[in-house]
């Protein structure tokens, strides 16, 4: 990377977040993004169109869900369609598939953001599936070398999907340390599937 690339992207990341691009310079980049011609650029122009453009640019985000060609543009999409702009139910399929942990996400960034992202549409709406895979990870993990990490991971998602804010997934309670909170965390999250499984369905 270049002297020069690299404050541009810095320059762009840092106006987007103060909010000094204007829409017509946005639909510029999205322009650039849409034509492919972004390059080594993509991330930088994708993340400016999504801070700076807002959700009128949703469909051209969900288009890098399944990215393969680079796990960050990917990893991008998912949080910013699930967790600032709260439409990740729309992309439920496309959630799922990198939960299971696709194999060009050597460094699995998408597969963070895609527990991270389930956590959100439960928080938003109950699904069964989605709260079934992110217990077994906090239970189980993945059988591979970083299973604290992810399932401390996916006990956060959990939380974030019963309701939990920001501050109680930084600071517990008083008196409470993180395996009593995580368990308690674990215990709703059964009872929760175990309640819905045994709802009479509308017929």
């Amino acid at each position: 990377m270049t002297v020069a690339h690299d404050a541009y992207v810095r320059q762009l990341i840092a106006r987007a977040k103060d909010g000094t691009i204007p829409p017509q310079e946005v639909k510029q980049i999205a322009q650039a993004v849409t034509e492919c011609l972004a390059g080594r650029e993509l991330y930088p122009r994708l993340y400016a169109v999504a801070r700076a453009g807002g959700p009128a640019y949703e469909r051209l985000i969900a288009t890098y869900l399944i990215y393969p060609e680079d796990p960050e543009v990917s990893a991008l999409a998912v949080q910013v369609l699930t967790a600032h702009w709260r439409v990740g139910v729309k992309y439920r399929d496309q959630i799922l598939e990198l939960l299971g942990s696709p194999e060009w996400d050597l460094d699995d960034d998408v597969f963070m953001a895609a527990v991270s992202g389930a956590g959100w549409i439960l928080r938003d709406g109950f699904d069964a599936e989605l709260l079934r895979i992110l217990l077994k990870l906090a239970e189980a993990g993945r059988g591979e070398y970083n299973d604290d990490l992810m399932r401390g991971f996916a006990v956060e998602a959990i939380a974030r999907a019963l309701g939990a804010s920001h501050a109680e997934l930084t600071r517990l309670p008083e008196g409470v340390n993180r395996a009593e909170w995580s368990q308690d965390l674990l215990r709703a999250a059964r009872n929760r599937l175990h309640e819905a499984a045994h709802q009479p369905r509308i017929r």
